[in-house]
């Protein structure tokens, strides 16, 4: 039997309907219109502050105001002050640089060089393949002039600088080491990065990925195949000191890994994307045993996570940074930069990666690491502790 409902019970009905759906969308609505306001207020905070201080130090201060410096000064200061670990702010050759590295070309000396606590520059990496591969150079030597001009005159960033240019061209360094002055002329030139190496160690394949670029995955795959077309026995993996972008991840870990998704990014309005996921038939079921220290970041640690979670890997070393998140690159009109974090990612099979991920097997590195290893019983205990895993992993 059909109910019948009186035409003012339906009326009321739809008068309480709507009614909630008001209370709702009003709700939605100041909740935003609040955090609108409190943004523009804040906002109006900044500029009012940075007006009265800019109107008292023109009228009072004795020094001339340098207009570049001035605006650098507060764009760092504005982004040093976001509690944003993964935020910066590129000058146009820092720009050009980070580009350059995440590509997996560029067209330089071939260095990576800091400002040293003396106000010279120091060399921190030189790239294999590259000019300064070349030169009389070392890493941790000083750099005291660049074309003749003296570091402490023209300040670190400058001569930094400098350094870089156009292809074919010539720079002039003066570099001091161990109380010695040497003279150089580099040439600039185009170059690949090589992020990938390899060899055979007692029957076992060792590869070592310097870094994560847009060239890593062609690198690693043509390093894995030769490999695998001499029949090693297992592979170990070494991404010690390792970071740079996830978008070479995908080819790489479908070596080893069958389709499926690996991770997603979580954004701050707590939408969460697809991020990471293998593709095709896995081709390796190998033995296989990843190196990691405390300075493997970022791409090298959900590399190294989803070869354990999917592939069954060991981990050797140090815990990782801890560093999983997603940064956003926005160009601005001057031709400067700044960068921050816009989400954070989370593997499917693990927690996150935000406090670093724990090893299988802990060892402390004593001496320098060893990169190039001929032998099982390296100098470098954490390389040792990998081969006698990997061993026991066949």
């Amino acid at each position: 039997m059909k109910k019948k409902f009186s035409i003012g019970v339906l009326i009321s009905v739809v008068a309480i309907a709507c009614a909630i759906t008001y209370v709702v969308t009003i709700t939605v609505s100041t909740n935003m219109f609040n955090q609108l306001i409190g943004g523009v207020t804040q906002r109006e905070e900044i500029y009012s502050k940075i007006q009265e201080i800019d109107s008292y130090v023109r009228n009072s201060s004795y020094y001339n105001i340098d207009e570049q410096t001035l605006i650098n000064g507060v764009v760092h200061g504005y982004v040093n002050g976001l509690n944003d670990a993964g935020a910066a702010y590129l000058s146009e050759s820092q720009l050009r640089k980070k580009k350059d590295i995440e590509s997996g070309t560029m067209t330089s000396v071939g260095l990576e060089l800091s400002r040293e606590e003396s106000g010279y520059i120091r060399v921190d990496k030189i790239y294999a393949n590259s000019p300064a591969a070349d030169l009389d150079i070392k890493v941790g030597d000083i750099i005291t002039s660049v074309d003749g001009n003296n570091v402490l005159e023209t300040d670190a960033q400058t001569a930094i600088s400098a350094i870089d240019g156009d292809e074919n061209t010539n720079v002039r360094l003066s570099v001091q080491r161990s109380g010695e002055t040497i003279s150089l002329t580099a040439t600039r030139r185009f170059f690949t990065i090589q992020s990938v190496t390899s060899a055979i160690v007692e029957g076992y394949g060792y590869i070592r990925i310097e870094s994560f670029n847009n060239m890593t995955d062609e690198q690693f795959v043509s390093e894995l195949q030769k490999l695998q077309a001499q029949g090693v026995l297992g592979y170990i993996i070494d991404v010690r000191n390792s970071s740079g972008i996830f978008d070479c991840l995908s080819p790489m870990l479908s070596r080893f890994i069958p389709a499926q998704l690996i991770a997603n990014a979580q954004y701050k309005d707590g939408t969460i994307a697809k991020f990471l996921e293998t593709t095709g038939n896995a081709e390796n079921n190998s033995p296989l045993v990843v190196l990691v220290n405390e300075n493997t970041e970022g791409a090298a640690e959900l590399f190294s996570l989803s070869l354990r979670d999917y592939a069954s890997a060991k981990i050797v070393g140090k815990q990782t940074a801890g560093k999983g998140t997603v940064t956003e690159t926005k160009n601005l009109s001057d031709g400067t930069a700044i960068v921050i974090t816009t989400a954070e990612v989370l593997p499917v099979a693990s927690s996150t990666l935000s406090e670093g991920i724990k090893v299988d097997f802990d060892v402390d590195l004593t001496g320098d690491a060893d990169y190039a290893p001929t032998d099982v019983n390296s100098s470098d205990p954490q390389l040792t502790k990998a081969f006698e895993v990997l061993e026991g992993l066949r």
